[in-house]
């Protein structure tokens, strides 16, 4: 499922074990979303946050480890706690980007059971209207 807010566009896969899409998933995104998005003029380029939560809407247990920066937020349910991040990327990558020159990740011998990606978008440019030039 693709949408998008004013601040970001979001992806997600469906959930391996209900075989929907999870609100859960999409409601915490959107909170990192608006919180990254609200911290962003008091910190640096390079911030980051990583963490995990227990997704309530889910059924007990579902944790949801999360890696945000001012860019790009992923959020992995289901997730091994000792699962590498950077194979979790590498995995987040082969899902959602359009890489030609993606490969398999390493390190996952278990994949997530739901995954999202949320990359900020660009602020609008303001437009110039041709009209306004001439008054």
């Amino acid at each position: 499922m693709i949408w998008k807010t004013s601040t970001h566009e979001f992806s997600a896969t469906v959930c391996q074990r209900t075989g929907k899409t999870c609100p859960g998933l999409a409601h915490l995104a959107r909170s990192i979303a608006q919180a990254v998005t609200t911290a962003g003029p008091a910190t640096s380029p390079d911030f980051r946050v990583e963490g995990s939560s227990e997704l309530t809407h889910c059924g007990p247990g579902c944790i949801a480890r999360f890696d945000a920066r001012a860019d790009l937020i992923r959020v992995f349910c289901g997730a091994r706690p000792e699962a590498d991040a950077e194979s979790l990327g590498a995995y987040a990558d082969l899902m959602f980007d359009d890489l030609a020159g993606a490969c398999p990740a390493h390190g996952l011998d278990t994949s997530p059971c739901a995954m999202l990606q949320a990359v900020a978008l660009a602020p609008a440019a303001p437009v110039d209207h041709p009209l306004s030039a001439a008054f």
